[in-house]
């Protein structure tokens, strides 16, 4: 405030005044004054020294440290800032004391005092030293002396330890230290350390942590070890299984490594019998540490046995591990049974009787007798003839008795009884000797008739093969056939076996018998028939045979009797030829002389048959008959069903089925699924059914069953018809799973408001799925994560949860869980609330204003209200002084309080509590700071980590507080980074009390930073420095392995696959990594996991076999992954039955060859014993085409007991692939090496797509396809035709073989039907295709031309004519054809390809000199020929001298003497220049002249090329256009049709010379012509055919004038028509749509090809001699 003041005094003598200005200022003063602070050593002190003060006062801070002013200028360390705040950077020792501020002004002065104290962390304890503790065992005392506490009082002790080697040096070994204790008091210098484990030696060191942190480690105690003892835990994994009768094969693991307690130096045994009272222990000594099995023998057979192991070291035997009990295996019995006797019952029976052996000399259970009879004395070289068994009686000492059937009649045997069990047989009893009863006998044998005459015939007979008695005699009858009457009896001796009979009629049939007779009485006769005076021989066969009744697996076969070979047929054979088989084989046999039916039993049904039948009689068979027709028998219900049929459990709820496959032939029908039935067992409910439709699948899985649940199965095959037979009922049960649905009558009952009670009921046994285990109560509270109570006892039914939230809702379930997992909750959920209580403190405390003489606080509800609030209650007083407490209570709606008359600048304390009507809870205390100055919070020090207190999953660090701005803080929040991410905030709030937290949850090794923010009642402070960057510890792998696979691979060893773990997943501890597979065998009562396990150290492992397994028993197993931290969680237990795995082996020595041309024969071996794994069930044969890679296999499926088979159905000539395997059980083996093998020949299908093409009025082109089904190698064609309706003028039929699937048919009638018929040929031929077809114009041909006419002139003939409608398509040529006079036949002269044009000229060079023609044109398009247009006019060739003569009146130009001459000199200028240049080049006259002659050669060649370029005229050819001029130019499209084919060129070798003069045509001048004669092409190879086309070339000799045939020096010597050579086949075809041709002509005989393309180097014939 500023004002003018004026003062004035007066007297008598006047007044005097004077003027002032006032200026009222605010009082200077410190208003945030330096407060007592700690500062960690190194970090940044900051005391504030903040002034209030008038504007325009200037005011002046002075520091000073004790009685030293800081001089802050020029310092770099210390430094004020504007406001006065003193800052001392990197504190240390030197900056501990009393700082002072000292503030001057004008508007007043002020001095305020603050203390400084630099802590640090305390040093490391000195003198550590460790003593064994004698009273004490297991146990080291660890002593100590405390050294400087870094100006902080020490807080605790933490000690920790590391196993040392016993001897040797003791190396840095790092983070093996491991922390003990962690709490040992500040004022204790020594501790003693327990539960450590004996010969071992150990280091300890010591660390000090006071408010700053923990403080270095001090240096390592000297080394104690713990004196050995003996073991204190039990070798690990005790495992047994009876080996046989009186062993037992133990195994276990060495105990756990701290309960060995020292070198384990062996191991001892000790069993006895179990279940005896005081029952002696017998012990064996196991001398190796390193053996983990035993093979105890000398056992009582059949017992069982308590058998435990101990390790033990120098310092005795340690602890026994639990008992195991396992009963040797069943031994054979060792006496036979008693009192034994037999008794001959029939001629094939033997009664036997006898007493069972005492009971305790069967050494096992009896499962039944067995009765031998033997031919002999047994011994265990030969085998019992028969063997019977019996099942034992359930009554002990019970007389026991059976019956031998089936015997021999009259024969004497050995009867033994023994006992047996599931090993074995005992001993047998002393053999008895009997013999069953004499019986009647067979019939005798060999009945022959010799010296047969008139009057007499001598029988002759052989003694029964089997007498079954003591033989008597026989008895020989015969009488006339059919008359009883005249039946004579002779009764012989035994030693007579012939019999002459005299006084017989001549030329009559008489029926003999004879048979043998015993005392029992008569056997069966032998019957015969003969004619007297007739020696009998071979029957004629049956004849007419055919098939009715036709049934399943009988057919009534008739038959017409052949000649009987004069005697009575014995015996009717009938043989079969089925669809299987191409083989004959004997059926059925029947004796009935006089039959004319059989009824054949014992077919197949559903089988195609065909018989034939064989008469027999005393002489022999006959030949076979004629086949009978083929028939199919009918259907029937399958033979029987699927053998062989296995069941395993697969899992919870499924079953994997096994059977054999029933055989194509065994189905009777046609087969349509396998029915598999099943329910559980003791349901009386109906089956349920699976159908399978694959007939040939030998397995299935049945799904969607109850778990842990006993079922039958069995299975039938059907067929159209209806099923078989039932398979043998097998009993599985499904595996273990979890309950599927929770325990029953579950209640609950709050007891109080922590604990809740609850019951239950057990679970549903159609829903237990196992055997239980245990139960768990699984509770949730609202918006908490659920909670679970184990109670592992399968007989406890409740059970109480303990510290639950009071007066809190929860949710209750009860499950019950197996050894596989939990199962189901129970249902419905229970919904409890505890009681009430007390409730918590209330929450949200704050300040939000605050003065110096009041504070309002703030509060919310307690977060664990514990009941209904009813009130609340305030007390405050200042913090230093509890004398004055005023408290204040209000309504339970209230949240806010004022209290007023504070003291300034003073810390108070409010505590502030809630009330349920149980009464006030706990409160809580908010200090608060009476000032009108607060402001944000300084951020806490940097945390500080205490590498002792670092776990693999947590981290605790400490920090101190930052300045609280004059507003205590209320609490902490910690924000953390893992490994360099951003930052993420820890939602829990640290209480502002606190100084350290555990993060927790945290990830195994992984890099952790972390910071933090102080929040008091103005807000939140900006965040600390980040902690150092610190790693959590190495931790067990936090994964198990997956996708776990166990696979039996013999009948004792399975292989286990999983996937490995991701590095990641090794919780850093990947090095000491590696796996362990744990297993065990499942049984009522299951061992422990670790009981049984190998370990792979690699981390990268993924397989192991385990071997030595037991067999016919099932494993569970396991697999977890390990380092040196610990186990991850193991993977699910998957359940193997071992017993049976799949073949490893593949049947052996495969042969295959082919039986006919639709069957082959394979044989193969089976596999090893050794890899079979098991009893095989049988093999499949694959089978396919070789022809087709692609496809699927057939497969055939065969019982085990065969080792051959036949295919059939297969197809004809073809390449088979087949590849056998084998499988049991477990499912099948690895195929065989595949074989191949061709099926044989056989007569081939018929041919496809069987056309016509080139259809004229007197020729045609048959064509066809290879037969699709060749059925062997095709060796030709046979092609007929003949005329479809008989012509008496032309009809015949014409046979032809061709190899080519084409054939040229010419000299047809015209307009005539063909038919035709084509087979193929391989063994012989197959079936023949027919078509017909008619010469002349087809459907869709184009109409006759119009308006033909002919314009002759001196060279040629030129054909004029108008063309008619197209027809379907256009014109595509046409035929010229003509006749001589004196020829009915029409031939085709020229065939056109060039389209639709209306004339043609036909030079004369292509007839006949002095020949009449009349000529016909044929239009023809793609579907055929028109009709003939038949010229009117006829014409007669000149006769050649007249065409010579006209044709030299035209001489061509190279006639001219000016193109010779000018030819001449062209040349000689060409050669001489060649020759001048090779002469300045040569040294030599040798070389001039090779030069010269090369030089020669090159212009030889070059000039014919220049000449080859003209265009020249060939011979035969014709030129075709509007208009056009045959004989003088070459036109593309016209092709001489008699001429079709060129001729080979020849090589100059196969030039033949000939005197023979004889020319026919025009070539009359044997200088300048040539001839060419060859085969047509287009002609038929029949031998007609062939003349007919020679007589035609003959007649069409070359056009003599062309520029080549002018300058051939062709002499008489040379000449040789081509008519004398033998056709060329097979010439390439010459139409005249090539560009150029070649020009073809005869020299002397020999034939030259001139190429006449441009450019072309092919000497012309003749033109050497010109050049």
């Amino acid at each position: 405030m500023k004002g003018s003041t004026q003062c004035l005094r007066a007297n008598e003598a006047g007044s005097i005044s004077q003027d002032a200005w006032l200026s009222i200022l605010v009082k200077t003063q410190i208003s945030q004054p330096p407060v007592d602070t700690r500062v960690i050593l190194g970090r940044v002190a900051t005391l504030q020294c903040k002034v209030s003060h008038a504007p325009s006062v200037s005011v002046n801070v002075q520091w000073s440290h004790g009685n030293t002013i800081i001089e802050a200028e020029g310092n770099l360390r210390i430094s004020v800032r504007n406001d006065g705040t003193l800052e001392i950077q990197e504190v240390r020792a030197a900056d501990v004391g009393q700082y002072t501020c000292v503030v001057t002004s004008s508007g007043g002065n002020e001095t305020r005092i603050a203390q400084l104290e630099v802590i640090e962390l305390p040093y490391a304890p000195s003198g550590v030293k460790a003593t064994r503790t004698p009273m004490i065992p297991k146990s080291v005392r660890v002593s100590w002396t405390p050294t400087f506490d870094g100006n902080s009082p020490i807080e605790k002790f933490i000690i920790q330890k590391r196993e040392v080697p016993i001897e040797g040096i003791v190396e840095d070994l790092g983070l093996k230290w491991v922390t003990i204790l962690t709490n040992v008091s500040a004022t204790a210098t020594d501790a003693v350390l327990g539960g450590l484990r004996p010969s071992t030696g150990y280091q300890f060191r010591v660390s000090a942590v006071n408010n700053v942190g923990e403080g270095s480690s001090s240096l390592p105690s000297n080394t104690v070890i713990l004196p050995q003892e003996a073991p204190s835990g039990p070798p690990q994994g005790l495992v047994g299984s009876p080996r046989s009768s009186t062993e037992i094969m133990i195994q276990w693991e060495a105990p756990l490594e701290a309960e060995r307690n020292g070198i384990v130096l062996g191991y001892m045994v000790r069993y006895r019998l179990h279940g005896y009272k005081d029952s002696q222990w017998y012990y064996r000594n196991i001398t190796k540490e390193n053996q983990y099995n035993y093979l105890i023998g000398g056992l009582i057979i059949w017992k069982n046995y308590e058998i435990q192991v101990a390790g033990y070291n120098v310092k005795g035997v340690g602890v026994y591990s639990r008992s195991i009990q396992i009963k040797t295996k069943e031994g054979v019995p060792t006496a036979p049974p008693n009192e034994v006797e037999a008794e001959a019952v029939t001629s094939t029976s033997i009664k036997v009787s006898w007493k069972p052996p005492k009971p305790w000399m069967i050494n096992g259970i009896n499962q039944g007798y067995k009765l031998q009879a033997w031919r002999t004395l047994p011994d265990d070289s030969t085998k019992p003839e028969k063997t019977s068994t019996v099942v034992p009686s359930p009554y002990t000492n019970a007389n026991e008795s059976s019956v031998l059937e089936n015997l021999e009649k009259y024969t004497e045997y050995y009867v033994t009884v023994l006992c047996y069990t599931h090993p074995g047989d005992g001993r047998r009893s002393q053999p008895i000797k009997i013999r069953t009863l004499e019986d009647v006998p067979d019939r005798v044998v060999n009945l022959k008739f010799e010296d047969i005459s008139d009057r007499s015939v001598r029988v002759l007979w052989q003694r029964p093969e089997q007498t079954n008695g003591v033989l008597k005699g026989y008895t020989l009858s015969y009488m006339v056939k059919d008359s009883l009457h005249t039946k004579v009896v002779k009764n012989l001796t035994a030693d007579v076996a012939t019999y002459t009979v005299t006084e017989l009629s001549a030329t009559t049939d008489f029926t003999f018998e004879v048979y043998a007779w015993t005392a029992v009485g008569p056997g069966i006769p032998s019957v015969s028939t003969i004619r007297s005076g007739v020696e009998p021989v071979l029957p004629e066969p049956p004849t007419r045979l055919a098939v009715s009744n036709i049934q399943a697996f009988s057919v009534v076969l008739q038959f017409t009797p052949g000649f009987d070979g004069n005697a009575s047929i014995t015996k009717w054979m009938v043989q079969a030829q089925s669809s299987r088989s191409s083989t004959w084989e004997t059926i059925y046999e029947v004796s009935s002389p006089d039959a004319i039916t059989v009824t054949v039993q014992n077919l197949i049904p559903y089988s195609n048959y065909r018989l034939r039948i064989i008469a027999n009689n005393i002489v022999g068979p006959s030949s076979p008959s004629e086949p009978s027709p083929d028939f199919q028998t009918l259907q029937a219900q399958p033979a029987h069903p699927p053998s062989n049929m296995t069941v395993r459990a697969m899992s919870s709820s499924l079953l994997r089925v096994r059977w054999i496959p029933l055989q194509q032939f065994e189905w009777y029908g046609a087969p349509q699924s396998y029915h598999i039935k099943y329910r559980p067992v003791g349901c009386v409910c109906n089956f349920s059914e699976a159908f399978v439709y694959d007939i040939t699948a030998n397995s299935h899985q049945l799904t969607e069953l109850q778990e842990y649940t006993q079922y039958e199965v069995t299975m039938v095959a059907v067929n159209d018809i209806g099923e078989s037979t039932l398979a043998p009922t097998a009993v599985e049960r499904t595996r273990e799973s979890v309950p599927s649905a929770g325990p029953e009558s579950v209640s609950a009952n709050a007891t109080s408001s922590t604990t809740i009670v609850v019951r239950w009921k057990e679970v549903p046994k159609l829903h237990q799925n196992g055997i239980i285990e245990g139960y768990k109560i699984v509770y949730v509270g609202k918006n908490s994560k659920p909670e679970e109570k184990v109670i592992p006892n399968n007989n406890t039914f409740s059970a109480t949860i303990t510290q639950l939230r009071k007066y809190y809702q929860y949710t209750i379930q009860v499950l019950a869980y197996t050894r596989l997992g939990d199962g189901a909750l129970s249902s419905p959920p229970l919904l409890l609330q505890t009681h009430e209580d007390v409730p918590g403190p209330p929450s949200a405390i704050s300040f939000p204003d605050v003065s110096f003489t009041y504070a309002r606080v703030i509060w919310d509800l307690p977060e664990e209200p514990n009941g209904e609030i009813t009130a609340y209650s305030i007390v405050y007083h200042l913090a230093d002084s509890t004398d004055v407490n005023t408290t204040q209570e209000f309504g339970p709606t209230v949240r806010t309080f004022k209290a007023v008359e504070l003291k300034p600048e003073s810390y108070y304390m409010f505590l502030v509590s809630a009330r349920t009507r149980l009464g006030y809870g706990q409160s809580v205390q908010a200090p608060v700071y009476t000032t009108n100055n607060r402001e944000f919070p300084a951020p806490p020090s940097r945390p500080s980590i205490s590498h002792s207190q670092v776990t693999s999953t947590s981290i605790t660090f400490s920090w101190n507080p930052g300045r609280d701005g004059f507003a205590p803080i209320r609490f902490y929040t910690v924000q953390y980074t893992e490994d360099k991410s951003g930052w993420q905030t820890i939602q829990e709030k640290i209480d502002f009390s606190g100084n350290s937290y555990s993060a927790r949850n945290l990830k195994p090794f992984t890099s952790y930073k972390f910071r933090l923010q102080a929040t008091n009642d103005i807000g939140a402070s900006g965040w600390s420095e980040s902690s150092e960057d610190v790693r959590t510890l190495p931790a067990a792998p936090i994964e198990s392995p997956t996708d776990i696979k166990v696979i039996p691979i013999t009948t004792k060893s399975v292989r286990v696959e999983w996937t490995p773990l991701f590095p990641s997943s090794w919780s850093g501890d990947a090095k000491t990594g590696g796996y362990r597979i744990k297993y065990r065998q499942i049984a009522d009562i299951p061992t422990a996991f670790n009981l049984q396990q190998k370990e792979l150290r690699d981390t990268l492992s993924r397989d192991i076999v385990l071997e030595d397994l037991q067999m016919d028993t099932n494993y569970e197993v396991l697999v977890v992954a390990f380092n040196a931290q610990g186990e991850s969680p193991t993977s699910p237990p998957i359940t193997v039955y071992v017993g049976e795995a799949v073949p490893t082996g593949n049947p052996k020595n495969t042969i295959a060859k082919a039986l006919s041309s639709t069957e082959i024969k394979i044989s193969w071996e089976p596999p090893e014993e050794e890899d079979k794994n098991g009893e095989l069930l049988g093999y499949k044969i694959f089978y396919r085409s070789e022809e087709d890679p692609e496809g699927s296999d057939e497969v055939e499926v065969v019982g085990a007991a065969t080792i051959t088979y036949e295919l059939s159905y297969l197809d004809m000539y073809t390449r088979y692939v087949i590849s056998i395997l084998c499988f049991n059980p477990a499912g099948d083996g690895p195929k065989s090496e595949p074989v191949f093998v061709r099926t044989s020949e056989d007569l081939p299908g018929p041919v496809a797509d069987l056309k016509f093409s080139d259809i004229t009025m007197n020729s045609l082109k048959v064509i066809w396809d290879e037969p699709p089904r060749p059925n062997g190698r095709i060796e030709g064609y046979l092609v007929t035709y003949e005329t479809a309706q008989p012509d008496e003028n032309f009809s015949k039929q014409v046979k032809q073989k061709v190899t080519t699937p084409y054939l040229l048919v010419t000299s047809l009638e015209e307009e005539v039907t063909y038919k035709f018929s084509v087979l193929a040929q391989t063994t012989g031929y197959g079936p023949e295709v027919k078509a017909n077809v008619t010469t002349g114009p087809q459907e869709g041909s184009p109409a006759r031309p119009k308006d033909l006419s002919l314009t002759k002139t001196v060279s040629s003939v030129t054909l004029h004519w108008r063309n008619s409608h197209q027809g379907r398509g256009p014109i595509l040529g046409y035929y010229i054809e003509e006749r001589k006079i004196d020829s009915d036949k029409w031939a085709v002269l020229m065939k056109t390809e060039t389209g639709e044009v209306e004339e043609y000229t036909v030079s004369y060079q292509n007839l006949l000199p002095s020949t009449q023609y009349e000529f016909r044109l044929i239009t023809y398009n793609e579907y055929g020929i028109s009709y003939p247009a038949v010229a009117e006019e006829k014409i007669v060739t000149p006769s050649k001298r007249f065409l010579e003569y006209g044709y030299l009146q035209q001489r061509p130009f190279y006639h001219q003497t000016w193109f010779m001459v000018t030819l001449a000199a062209v040349s000689i200028v060409l050669i001489i220049i060649v020759i001048a240049a090779l002469c300045v080049k040569s040294k030599t006259y040798k070389y001039k002249q090779e030069a010269a002659n090369k030089t020669m050669e090159e212009s030889l060649n070059t000039d014919e090329t220049a000449f080859s370029t003209f265009e020249m005229r060939q011979s035969r050819r014709g030129t075709m256009s509007k208009r056009s001029t045959l004989g003088r130019r070459s036109v593309v499209g016209a092709t001489a049709v008699v001429n079709a084919k060129s001729p080979p060129r020849p090589a100059p070798a196969s030039v033949t010379y000939s005197d023979d003069d004889t020319v026919k045509g025009y070539d009359e001048n044997p200088d300048d012509s040539s001839e060419l004669t060859e085969k047509p092409t287009d002609l038929s190879s029949t031998a007609s055919e062939q003349e007919e086309s020679e007589s035609e070339n003959e007649s069409h000799p070359s056009e003599p004038h062309s520029f080549v045939n002018h300058y051939a020096n062709v002499n008489d010597t040379l000449r040789q028509s081509w008519r004398r050579q033998k056709p060329v086949r097979n010439y390439s075809s010459y139409t005249d749509s090539e560009a150029e041709g070649s020009a073809v002509m005869s020299l002397n005989g020999g034939q030259i090809i001139m190429n006449n393309m441009a450019g072309s180097r092919a000497p012309l014939p003749g033109f050497s001699s010109f050049v």
